[in-house]
């Protein structure tokens, strides 16, 4: 309960993060944009909300994090409210990108904060974090679907007094409590190559992932939109998919203990792959619908904690360069790449594109068979 306010925080910076996906077909509408247009505003999101994550924790490191830590909420969600109200292309932009900084800011910031935890109950700190977390990307679009279908675009302004609150709230019982002091850092640089070489073959892994995962949620509104469900359902849709990838990597960690790593990395290639090629022929029946996208979201992220475990081993001196690397830095850069699929679909369309992620799934087919790193080690035994 100490803590209670940070798992609020938590939870509506995620939220705040996960509802562009839902308003991209009435920010479509509402300025005529393209697909090119669309995935940049994906892409650019993704840039500035991920990316930038080790550059404001080295700073925090030496200036301390509790106004980063406090101010995020009321910053973001001032900006993300501001989408609302963009009177051009370039505004709409501007607002994202300056919203994507304050998440960056936030999510280090609120790591950082558990670490005066006494050892005996900072994982279970950590745990309720993530699982705030979690909980924001499965809410979020359909809170934002409903507040939308109620009050219109022109409302969106109002999604800012949540983060008020919430910056009014850390302050209270956060930042009064935080005797924090700049750490003394060293200058030691990480050397690339001992680095990359090894976890080449995982990153390659999950940024197929990512691509595959950030491309679902971007077109899959835009197709269902053209379809003519309306953006209340689609929120449902987006949180079913979003569930799916929550509990992924939970239930993909189980399944290591028991069955392990290499079977649950082709296992979650196959079924993403039969999922996706599916999803398409689902269409006109919503239940089927929701029920293969949740399972989809699963089959994604199922490896994602094993395939961090696995690079890990590779190159354990330098455990945190590597999760970073195939956490916030792979996602960022599938989101990035979000552009390239939407010229794309604005040539052969949105449908075929999303029937073409099932290719992607098959790369990684190829990665597990192909690369040594795979089943060398532990990778074929139980965690």
């Amino acid at each position: 309960m100490k803590n209670f306010s940070l798992y609020c925080a938590k939870f509506l910076i995620t939220s705040y993060t996960s509802i562009l996906a839902p308003l991209l077909p009435l920010l479509i509408l509402q300025m005529k944009l393209s697909l090119t247009q669309a995935g940049a505003l994906v892409s650019l999101f993704s840039l500035f909300n991920s990316l930038l994550q080790p550059l404001f924790g080295w700073a925090q490191d030496r200036i301390g994090y509790s106004l980063f830590l406090c101010f995020a909420p009321l910053w973001v969600g001032s900006f993300m409210g501001a989408t609302g109200l963009a009177p051009n292309f370039g505004w709409l932009i501007v607002f994202l990108l300056l919203a994507g900084t304050g998440i960056c800011a936030f999510h280090p910031a609120s790591f950082t904060a558990v670490g005066g935890v006494g050892p005996d109950r900072r994982a279970v700190v950590i745990s309720f974090l993530l699982f705030a977390a979690a909980l924001g990307f499965v809410l979020g679009p359909s809170l934002i679907s409903l507040f939308v279908s109620r009050f219109g675009m022109e409302k969106l302004y109002l999604i800012s007094l949540p983060g008020i609150a919430a910056t009014f709230l850390l302050y209270k019982t956060i930042l009064p409590k935080r005797n924090e002091a700049p750490r003394e850092m060293g200058r030691a640089l990480y050397p690339a190559k001992t680095i990359l070489t090894p976890i080449l073959p995982f990153f390659a892994f999950v940024l197929m992932i990512s691509i595959t995962a950030m491309n679902l949620y971007s077109f899959v509104p835009i197709f269902f939109r053209e379809k003519g469900i309306s953006v209340g359902m689609i929120g449902f849709f987006l949180s079913a998919f979003a569930l799916g990838c929550a509990i992924g990597p939970l239930l993909g960690s189980l399944m290591a203990r028991r069955c392990g790593r290499l079977k649950t990395l082709v296992l979650s290639v196959g079924s993403s792959i039969v999922l996706l090629l599916i999803f398409l022929p689902a269409q006109g029946a919503p239940i089927c619908e929701i029920f293969v996208l949740l399972l989809l979201g699963i089959s994604l992220m199922f490896p994602f904690s094993v395939l961090i475990d696995m690079a890990q081993e590779k190159v354990p001196q330098y455990l945190g360069t590597v999760s970073s690397l195939l956490g916030g830095f792979a996602w960022g850069c599938g989101g990035v790449l979000v552009i390239f699929f939407a010229r794309v679909a604005e040539a052969v369309g949105v449908e075929k594109v999303l029937g073409g992620l099932s290719l992607l799934p098959l790369i990684n087919l190829g990665l597990v068979f192909a690369a040594p790193s795979f089943r060398s080690g532990k990778a074929g035994n139980k965690m």
